[in-house]
């Protein structure tokens, strides 16, 4: 498609002014918009309301959202009017309202930048620009983790080409669900937790439902999960289940539901990843993800892995691997990405998912 003024919609309030921009609306196509249900929410404002306000408040955070295209513009431009945001101390400016970019070439992925938001106090939007090399470019541009986005447009030169991007060797997404870690706290930038980085790894679409202090399998959102596409469920919730009792509750009858109406897709349970912040307490709960296990294995599931967390980080480098005892930093979120990814791949080809 050729940039032209006419298919443009430009922003109220922007900064960039040179280089004859037009801004496209990212919802609409050619461009591809993965890991949402719906701009810009992760999950439905019904469902999500049912398990809470807090829920429903992170849900309309755009973590593990990307936006796929090809384009010859020479640069891109992201703007995206932001309603609230969720700011941890732990967490960058870049993660929180910022975006990266990727290439896509013959299905690895090479980081291009991040696109830092620059606008100052008082504005209601993110922007940035980024230079690119010459040439047609298949780009992956990854939304912020703790910003609730209201529109968004890409602006790319006028007379450039756009186009719909490559498309995901595994376009069947794998979904995560968990905690904080799982949406990315600590992470320095949208595409640094474990989640993309081992999507990204294995090629893969996937979908980030990570709610920060918020996922405790409340059947709501066990029953809206077992209804969605998939090719890999990841359940990584420990950390939020308030304590070992509730764990106990509700770990095994959360599998048992996703089960009941996905009998054959993988699922990979996991345990906390902070394993020796506090060993006697987090060896129980642990151990009732264990059972978990154990019990679906008795029962016969052929596609279940468990993931044991407090094996994760490299002894010798522990206490680089988080940003505050608990939530990885990039080192910790890489660590944690090799070894989902492995177990994905073996869960994948186990089920013959291509």
């Amino acid at each position: 498609m050729k940039v032209t003024k006419a298919c443009g919609m430009p922003p109220k309030d922007t900064t960039i002014t040179t280089g004859d921009p037009v801004f496209l609306d990212i919802t609409k196509p050619p461009f591809r918009l993965y890991g949402l249900c719906e701009p810009f929410r992760r999950i439905p404002e019904a469902v999500a309301k049912q398990a809470g306000e807090r829920v429903d408040h992170l849900s309309q955070m755009s973590a593990g959202a990307r936006v796929r295209f090809s384009t010859d513009s020479d640069y891109v431009v992201i703007h995206a009017e932001i309603e609230g945001i969720e700011k941890f101390p732990q967490d960058s400016a870049i993660a929180v309202t910022g975006f990266d970019l990727f290439q896509e070439e013959n299905g690895s992925y090479r980081f291009l930048s991040i696109m830092a938001p620059s606008q100052g106090e008082g504005k209601t939007y993110a922007e940035s620009r980024v230079r690119l090399a010459p040439g047609k470019k298949d780009l992956i541009l990854s939304l912020p983790l703790f910003a609730k986005i209201r529109s968004a447009t890409i602006a790319l030169r006028e007379g450039s080409e756009v186009d719909f991007g490559g498309e995901y060797r595994c376009q069947t997404p794998i979904v995560f669900y968990g905690s904080s870690i799982v949406h990315g706290v600590g992470a320095g930038r949208p595409s640094s937790n474990y989640p993309a980085i081992a999507a990204r790894h294995l090629d893969s679409d996937f979908l980030n439902l990570g709610l920060s202090g918020a996922a405790k399998a409340e059947d709501a959102i066990l029953d809206y999960i077992s209804g969605l596409g998939m090719s890999v469920f990841v359940y990584d919730y420990d950390y939020n289940a308030p304590d070992a009792d509730y764990l106990a509750k509700t770990h095994f009858e959360g599998y048992r539901r996703f089960r009941a109406a996905q009998p054959e897709t993988p699922v990979i349970m996991a345990s906390k990843v902070d394993y020796f912040s506090n060993p006697e307490a987090n060896e129980k709960r642990r151990e009732i993800i264990l059972d978990s296990y154990r019990r679906g294995i008795a029962a016969g599931d052929r596609h279940l892995y468990f993931i044991d967390g407090s094996t994760i980080y490299d002894p010798d480098y522990r206490n680089e691997s988080t940003c505050d005892g608990c939530h990885p930093n990039d080192a910790g979120y890489l660590a944690m990405a090799k070894a989902f990814a492995k177990v994905i791949k073996e869960a994948m080809a186990e089920a013959n998912i291509r």
